[in-house]
């Protein structure tokens, strides 16, 4: 037994000691595991922690800006004062008269009518009245009822393997609608959470009541920013004034969550606003869409350029976005910033407009003529160039709009789109009208170049002149006369003249010289940047339509007075008289002077470009220019209503018909150059459904020439040369 019971003893220590080893181990193996659980791995759950609550967010940079030639701004970036609601302040409160205000903005979205009580109505009961129904609607109809009893349904409706139907606190869901009124029963709402919507949804209607503006956001809204951009602020009013922000701070600075946040906006000179709306374009908050570049998860909404040079030089004028770094708790909530990278401002354009004389071809294409056959605002366009180099001096359009109202007010933006008059089409640049007989000089000089003894050839007119039986009328119902040259068909604009000239030789010798003259082709207005050695942005389209053939005998009388399928843009009309005005040269029009990649960047100039240098004949140029100058410095049959002074003016008047013939509709014309000698002006002025070029366009051309010398320092205001 001594033997036995020693054996058991010695067997017993053993095994404590094997166990006792076992352990230590495991603890060895344990700390070694936690020492690298800890230390070596800790930057990795460091990163893993990091990604998880912490969100990229892009910033927007200032627009860049955009000047007139002498420095004068016309669209620059200011500050959009918001009234900003931060939702992560408002998650806690329980509040009736927030589960109240969502659930009626449910119902009268479902039943598509806004209820019968106020805000003020709600807090009212609430404090007062609480356990008894609120009457929200009363004398709904038939449609209203049903719509009720379909959102009571959905409401109720049972979940996915479920037998009971939900609740729905608030709504009686066995009688809805009882009698023909919709109530709330704000007692059983007591006990229900608020969500974080309906909390944001009640401060919105608190900030509204205090400060006395309506509300620009509804329930859904409010929905989808905490769904989709949760640690964003919401911007609940923008572009608020300095009144409503004083209003703000005295009545709504002791609400928790909200603030005055500032974002960067578009604004236009007021004064030439509506005189430029075409050309510069306007801006819109970018599209609210997930970001191509991934390393962002949210995307602050900048503004971004939709029509004009907005739009062309988007990518200069908006700049470099910056970011910031936001940790967001377990919820999704905004919690703290932790690093921030300021955007980058956007580059400058220095147009070559002159903003004066901008507003004075306005001033003269909107003014109201006691003759004008029409009513309403004057349709047309007019574009000034300097014949010297091309530069665009002015272009306007009529109807205009206003790109600061067009940013900020969504009426007056559905107001345009419907205006049969089409305010937002830029006429200057896209519209598409026949010459009429202000091409008759680009005709003359085709003949000239190619058969210059017909500068001694003269016709008779009397009145019409037949063509394979079909009688082609001139203008001048009783003729012109006999023997007549072509510096008076140019003067008297003869259509007789210029058909049987156009019969004798032909539609080739006409079609090279529009061609040269770049008549259906594009105009290269708007430069590519990165692309200064001549590249230029094209949208496809050519500004107008020059027929390489002409269909019979008809066709080629009527390219020779400008009308048929001939089709021009005022901007090319200009670039025809600034290259009779400089002897030649078309010039591609200079639209911006120069450039620079943001504030600390310096400017880069855009050279002219000649486009060629036109073959005429000195003595074609001087006969068709002798025309032009009898045109308006003339005898009896001139635009003599368009002299300033002891100026001399050059110019050309048309009028082209278009439509049926038995509705009567023309288009009236002038283009002109000025001072002839020596000049620095070359117009192209057209309105729209006129009488006749000399007596709807020459009286407004000649109020802009008398605004751009007395400007300009030829002139004395009010005076003479």
């Amino acid at each position: 037994m001594a033997v036995k019971v020693r054996k058991k003893k010695t067997t017993s220590v053993v095994v404590i000691w094997s166990v006792f080893a076992v352990m230590l181990l495991g603890i060895a193996v344990l700390g070694a595991e936690l020492w690298d659980l800890q230390v070596r791995q800790n930057s990795g759950f460091d990163e893993v922690f990091r990604r998880q609550s912490v969100r990229r967010v892009r910033l927007p940079a200032v627009r860049g800006r955009i000047y007139d030639a002498n420095g004068v701004c016309m669209a620059d970036s200011v500050p959009n004062y918001c009234i900003a609601i931060y939702t992560s302040e408002l998650r806690a409160p329980r509040s009736v008269v927030a589960n109240t205000l969502e659930l009626v903005h449910e119902i009268a979205t479902a039943i598509d009518r806004e209820p019968d009580i106020t805000y003020q109505d709600i807090c009212a009961h609430v404090k007062f009245s609480s356990d008894f129904p609120l009457t929200a609607w009363k004398k709904i109809s038939a449609e209203e009822k049903q719509a009720m009893l379909k959102f009571v349904q959905d409401k109720t409706a049972p979940g996915k393997g479920e037998l009971l139907r939900k609740s729905l606190p608030g709504i009686d869901v066995d009688h809805p609608v009882k009698g023909y009124s919709i109530a709330i029963l704000t007692a059983e709402l007591k006990r229900r959470p608020t969500s974080t919507a309906a909390n944001t949804l009640e401060l919105v209607y608190e900030i509204s009541e205090r400060i006395g503006i309506p509300r620009e956001i509804s329930l859904q809204d409010i929905k989808n920013h905490i769904f989709a951009r949760r640690p964003l602020p919401l911007m609940a009013w923008e572009n608020i004034s300095e009144e409503t922000m004083a209003k703000w701070a005295d009545a709504c600075s002791d609400l928790i969550g909200t603030d005055i946040y500032y974002q960067p906006a578009r604004h236009y000179d007021e004064t030439l606003a509506t005189t430029l709306g075409h050309l510069l374009g306007f801006t819109m908050k970018a599209d609210d869409e997930p970001s191509d570049d991934e390393s962002f998860d949210f995307d602050i909404r900048g503004i971004e350029g939709k029509k004009g040079l907005e739009d062309k030089y988007n990518k200069l004028l908006k700049g470099e976005p910056g970011y910031k770094l936001v940790q967001i708790d377990v919820s999704g909530y905004h919690h703290q910033d932790l690093e921030f990278d300021p955007p980058k401002p956007g580059g400058d354009l220095q147009l070559t407009i002159d903003a004066h004389i901008q507003k004075f071809a306005w001033d003269a294409l909107s003014m109201h003529l006691d003759t004008d056959p029409f009513e309403g605002p004057v349709r047309g366009a007019v574009v000034v160039l300097d014949p010297n180099n091309g530069d665009v001096l002015a272009m306007t359009s009529s109807p205009g709009f206003d790109p600061n109202r067009y940013i900020e007010s969504n009426t007056y933006r559905q107001s345009l789109m419907t205006d049969e008059t089409a305010p937002t089409f830029n006429r200057a640049v896209y519209g598409r009208y026949a010459p009429g007989s202000t091409f008759k000089p680009v005709i003359c000089l085709g003949v000239l170049r190619e058969y210059p003894e017909y500068a001694t050839v003269t016709h008779d007119c009397p009145g019409y002149y037949m063509v394979g039986g079909r009688r082609m009328n001139c203008h001048a119902h009783y003729g012109h006369g006999n023997n007549l040259t072509m510096r008076q068909t140019l003067e008297k604009s003869c259509n007789v003249y210029m058909y049987q000239m156009a019969l004798d030789i032909g539609y080739e010798p006409m079609y090279r010289m529009a061609r040269d003259f770049g008549i259906g082709q594009v105009t290269g207005l708007f430069p590519d940047l990165d692309h200064l050695d001549g590249g230029f942005i094209a949208n496809g389209e050519q500004y107008g339509n020059l027929p390489e053939t002409a269909v019979g005998k008809a066709g080629v009388c009527n390219l020779s007075i400008g009308q048929g399928d001939l089709v021009v843009a005022p901007l090319q009309m200009a670039m025809v008289a600034s290259a009779i005005a400089n002897g030649g040269s078309l010039y591609r029009p200079r639209l911006i002077h120069r450039y620079r990649l943001g504030p600390d960047f310096p400017y880069q100039t855009i050279p002219t470009q000649r486009i060629r240098k036109i073959d005429i004949p000195p003595e074609a140029l001087e006969l068709v220019r002798g025309g032009m100058y009898d045109v308006v410095m003339g005898g009896e049959e001139s635009a003599k209503v368009v002299q300033v002074g002891d100026i001399k003016i050059a110019g050309k008047t048309g009028t082209a018909e278009y439509g049926p013939k038995e509705e009567g509709k023309k288009n009236t014309w002038m283009i002109s150059y000025a001072p002839f000698d020596n000049p620095r002006y070359a117009i192209a002025f057209i309105v729209e459904d006129g009488t006749y070029g000399g007596t709807t366009v020459a009286p407004r051309l000649h109020e802009l020439y008398q605004d751009i010398f007395e400007y300009d320092g030829t002139i004395a205001s009010g005076g003479a040369e």
